[in-house]
């Protein structure tokens, strides 16, 4: 009774359909994947490298802004009258009146033309001698200055050279009083003092000090000039003290107690680098200047990123979108439209039995499916003759193959009629006994042993004992025929039980008797030896070695050949070599042990290094170690 089953299978053309339709949304999701994350690293890449311009340039103008301010210090060197004004003391009112007014007239067409300078200060080694400061601050009679003093002194001599100044940053200078509108600016407050100390001429010490500030609004013109809006900046002297930044809360402190995370990743010159900073994630660059040692670092916002990609993601998603849809719906009609054919041949055949041989299909149209079908009627017809003559064909084949080696096996073994010859010298062998002629008695019996042992033609396989046997009794007689033939074997005791084919060791003995020794007038040595390999006792090893006249190259690689065929392909060779004796003999011996062991057997011919020829037979059996 059959089963009903409520699952239904789909149909070749929904699977299809699905599989296009799964494949191509796929390939979509991953190209725009792709696509995004290309132009994403692409952009992050293009930033991080415009980013290093900005600073580059940005370092540059700083640099350069800071070595000009550096050069007006130049002056306290060499004007003599700033450096006597320097060295003298106790001054009057006048005189120092005097001082100031040269110092004036000297230094203020210098700030005039300087839109950076903003303030000039001159020390001697006790107090301040001058000042000049475009915010014109007010200064009390008691030139309560000496803090200010004290910095300028500290940090003369600071390892940053600067046109021979050392810069530091700080607020404006203590002791003078400046109003509103510079005090409650956090980029007009916060200055940089480049500061350097006065020596004269002789004897070289130092006489005085000299500081130039410029408010580090300076530097936020600068950093505003060159850098885009959405980047984010910190300008950072020498020490890491912030000295400028976009961010202006964070102005005067030290980077390492701000951001020591992003100060560690601050590593040589310059870089680039990727860092979360209160839960935002920055793409940042930075540069150190080899001039200045100013730490300028950028860092733009990961979202203003994705921003700026915004546009092209929703561009890319609407157009996937749309050339999908598009896609999906021509690829589900024309599938369907073009599979119709095939799957009504797929329910056509559906019924077709094995045993079914003379159905034909209708073809129809000669496209893809009619050649289909058309091609299937064909292989239908040739299936139907093929099963009939084929076969047969075989069959005879094999029968004919059997025949063939079975009669190959008569013909070499029943070369004349072993039993008359065996009744009739066994009958002889009497009577020479009878009349006293040891000698021909003898070798009587060895002839009789010899047919006696090789007229059991229908025991395909024989103990190594009796083959061994049978060799003895012909080598005998070949030894009375020709004295000067000498015949030895070795056989292990443990591998005369085991079991070959009969009559494989007597074609290849003779062999060597008649092609080896024949032109050396019979004379020479025959040795056989039958041993187990030491390492695996179901293999056996028979040699058949003589010191004959040897085997040309040619004919031993022909002779060794053999054993890569099988055994019906040597039986078709023997029906081509009928003129050759020596060949006819090998291949039946090869034959038959590729038709017992298959490739578990081969005959090797090999040259001994004394002359002759050597014939090893490796038997692989299926015996156990006794």
């Amino acid at each position: 009774m059959k089963k009903n089953s409520s699952h239904k299978t789909l149909s070749i053309v929904k699977r299809i359909s699905i599989t296009n339709i799964g494949i191509f949304i796929i390939a979509c999701i991953l190209s725009i994947v792709a696509t995004l994350k290309l132009n994403v690293e692409y952009h992050i890449d293009r930033d991080a490298q415009m980013m290093k311009v900005y600073i580059s340039n940005t370092l540059s103008s700083i640099d350069n802004t800071l070595k000009d301010m550096g050069r007006v210090s130049l002056i306290a060197f060499s004007d003599q009258t700033v450096q006597d004004i320097l060295k003298g003391t106790d001054y009057s009112f006048d005189e120092k009146m005097e001082n100031e007014e040269y110092l004036k007239k000297l230094y203020s067409s210098m700030i005039s033309i300087r839109d950076d300078v903003r303030g000039i200060y001159i020390f001697n080694n006790e107090d301040m001698v001058f000042y000049s400061d475009t915010w014109n601050p007010f200064l009390g009679f008691d030139w309560n200055v000496e803090s200010f003093f004290q910095d300028v002194k500290i940090n003369s001599d600071l390892s940053t050279n600067i046109s021979g100044c050392h810069m530091y940053v700080g607020t404006l200078p203590e002791g003078f009083n400046y109003t509103q509108t510079y005090t409650k600016n956090i980029f007009q407050e916060n200055n940089i003092y480049l500061v350097r100390p006065i020596r004269s001429f002789s004897p070289f010490e130092v006489i005085g000090y000299i500081a130039l500030r410029t408010p580090i609004l300076t530097l936020q013109k600068i950093c505003s000039n060159y850098l885009e809006d959405n980047i984010s900046y910190i300008v950072a002297d020498e020490n890491n003290n912030v000295a400028c930044s976009s961010n202006e809360k964070i102005i005067s402190n030290n980077l390492e107690d701000i951001y020591p995370e992003l100060l560690e990743q601050v590593n040589g010159a310059k870089g680039s680098f990727s860092l979360t900073l209160n839960q935002e994630k920055y793409l940042c660059a930075y540069r150190r200047s080899d001039y200045s040692n100013m730490l300028l670092i950028t860092l733009k916002n990961y979202d203003s990123i994705y921003d700026e990609l915004s546009i092209l993601v929703i561009t890319c998603i609407v157009i996937t979108v749309m050339s999908a849809l598009f896609v999906l719906f021509c690829a589900y009609g024309f599938t369907r439209k073009n599979l119709k054919r095939l799957t009504d041949f797929s329910l056509d055949i559906q019924n077709f039995q094995p045993g079914d041989l003379t159905r034909q299909y209708d073809v129809g149209y000669m496209d893809e499916v009619g050649v289909l079908k058309d091609s299937f009627n064909k292989m239908i017809r040739r299936l139907n003759d093929l099963v009939i003559s084929e076969y047969q064909a075989k069959d005879e084949l094999q029968k004919a193959e059997i025949s063939e080696q079975k009669m190959a096996m008569l013909y070499l073994k029943q070369q004349i009629n072993p039993h008359f010859l065996y009744n009739t010298l066994d009958m002889i062998r009497l009577k020479a006994a009878i009349n006293k002629d040891t000698e021909v008695s003898q070798m009587l019996m060895k002839l009789v042993s010899f047919y006696r042992l090789s007229t059991k033609v229908y025991d395909s396989m024989v103990a190594v004992r009796k083959e061994v046997e049978m060799l003895d009794a012909y080598m005998s007689l070949m030894c009375y025929r020709y004295s000067d033939i000498i015949y030895r074997s070795e056989i292990e005791p443990g591998a005369l039980d085991i079991e070959i084919p009969n009559f494989i060791l007597q074609p290849l003995l003779e062999n060597s008797l008649m092609h080896g020794l024949k032109d050396r007038r019979y004379q020479g040595t025959i040795i056989l030896k039958i041993y187990r390999n030491e390492q695996d006792k179901n293999e056996l090893n028979i040699w058949l070695i003589d010191d004959g006249i040897g085997i040309p190259d040619d004919k031993m690689a022909e002779l060794n050949a053999y054993n890569a065929k099988d055994s019906e392909a040597l039986y078709r060779v023997q029906t081509r070599t009928e003129g050759d004796r020596t060949h006819l003999g090998v291949i039946n011996v090869i034959s038959r042990l590729k038709l017992y062991y298959q490739e578990n057997a081969e005959v090797i011919y090999m040259r001994n290094e004394t002359g002759g020829t050597t014939v090893k037979i490796k038997i692989k059996t299926a015996s156990e170690e006794t």
